[in-house]
């Protein structure tokens, strides 16, 4: 992997993601956006196999022969090369119900370690992505994690999963209240955890994300310089891990929230 190769993908997964929430929209306003369940909270509509199909085409005719894994279409992980990983949208819940927060992740993995990759809201028009080394950024300005060191002052946002128990979910919401910290609950973890790299939000944690809501902001939040868990470590293309990632001077209280 070259430093070229790697702002070439960046570069193109930018644009794909950007492109993949400007189409979600507009396949919402065409009646996409009717859901049905996958699971427990788990939201699934038109739109998102829509928008990944067209990410997919996209892909294979620019960089032909690449593996891709989808969160609706799958894809067989390739943990030696470049890997293309996509969440076509993150929030569907939101999304189906008229809301605006979600967005669309394009993330870059290589030899099966996450690199790089770009998340884009449609509403507001925002555009975050970074590569290993290059930078975050956000619409073009760069991104700093927050300099808070006071839990009392912190503002964390706490994803819920229907993959982990929820005793421990709710054992992670009462540590994080007897630190004295606010806690929010937004319904897409892609834009959770870069909120927490553009220091909107002094953390996000949860128990288990996938690869696909993940790969993206991993890096974006690292290259920020935030305090980051090792979320592309073991089985993490295909069975996800638990993620943190925060305010660097937070890093010792959101290790023992996320437990």
């Amino acid at each position: 992997m070259t430093p070229e190769d790697l702002a070439l993908r960046r570069d193109y997964a930018a644009d794909l993601a950007r492109q993949g929430a400007a189409l979600a929209a507009r396949l919402r306003a065409q009646g996409g956006g009717v859901a049905r369940m996958k699971g427990t909270q788990d939201f699934v509509t038109e739109a998102d196999g829509q928008t990944e199909a067209e990410l997919r085409a996209r892909i294979m005719k620019r960089f032909p022969g690449e593996p891709i894994l989808g969160e609706e279409m799958g894809g067989a992980p390739d943990a030696t090369g470049w890997l293309w990983i996509l969440d076509p949208i993150d929030g569907t819940a939101n999304y189906a119900r008229g809301g605006d927060r979600w967005c669309c992740s394009v993330g870059l993995a290589h030899a099966g370690r996450a690199v790089g990759g770009a998340i884009a809201r449609n509403a507001p028009s925002e555009l975050f992505m970074a590569a290993e080394g290059m930078g975050a950024s956000m619409n073009g300005r760069p991104l700093h994690a927050a300099p808070t060191t006071d839990p009392t002052r912190a503002i964390l946002e706490l994803g819920w999963s229907a993959r982990v128990p929820l005793a421990r979910f709710q054992a992670m919401v009462a540590a994080a209240q007897a630190e004295g910290a606010a806690l929010r609950l937004g319904g897409s973890g892609a834009l959770g955890l870069v909120e927490a790299a553009a220091g909107r939000l002094d953390a996000y944690l949860e128990a288990h994300i996938n690869s696909w809501d993940a790969c993206a902001a991993i890096v974006i939040a690292r290259e920020a310089g935030c305090w980051t868990t090792p979320f592309d470590s073991g089985a993490w293309l295909t069975e996800g891990n638990p993620i943190g990632v925060g305010a660097p001077g937070l890093g010792d209280v959101l290790a023992r929230l996320l437990g």
